[in-house]
């Protein structure tokens, strides 16, 4: 019975460090960039709040109301595959990032560049209209 409990716990030991990791790897500004990215050019709104600052959230209020007249075209956008070629931090401090990426979108080559700010410790894009 003791060999059972300490097998049962070491496997869940070992699965939630596991977990762990990868929420880390997730939180890097390389990450939240690319996930940004696709659910910018996919027009996926929910997964556009998760990674974007609070102020962020009223651009991108807006562009979801603009949308909401063009269903055509935002079919078309939830169906686009994204391809990401490389993801690198520009400029970093303990508080802000800027990544550059190079990505495809339905084989089209592009390019962009996004500033990052860590809140509630975790990286977030900024869409702040200046």
């Amino acid at each position: 019975m003791k060999k059972r409990f300490w097998i049962l716990f070491l496997a869940c030991a070992c699965l939630m460090m596991g977990a762990c990791q990868n929420s880390k790897k997730k939180n890097t500004p390389e990450a939240v960039t690319e996930s940004f990215l696709k659910a910018f050019y996919t027009a996926d709104f929910t997964h556009m709040y998760q990674v974007t600052t609070k102020k962020s959230q009223v651009v991108i209020k807006q562009l979801q109301e603009s949308m909401k007249d063009r269903p055509e075209q935002l079919e078309t956008m939830r169906k686009r595959e994204i391809e990401f070629t490389e993801t690198k931090i520009v400029n970093q401090t303990d508080s802000t990032a800027a990544c550059a990426s190079t990505f495809k979108v339905d084989g089209e080559d592009k390019q962009a560049e996004w500033d990052l700010v860590k809140e509630n410790d975790e990286w977030k894009v900024t869409m702040v209209i200046p």
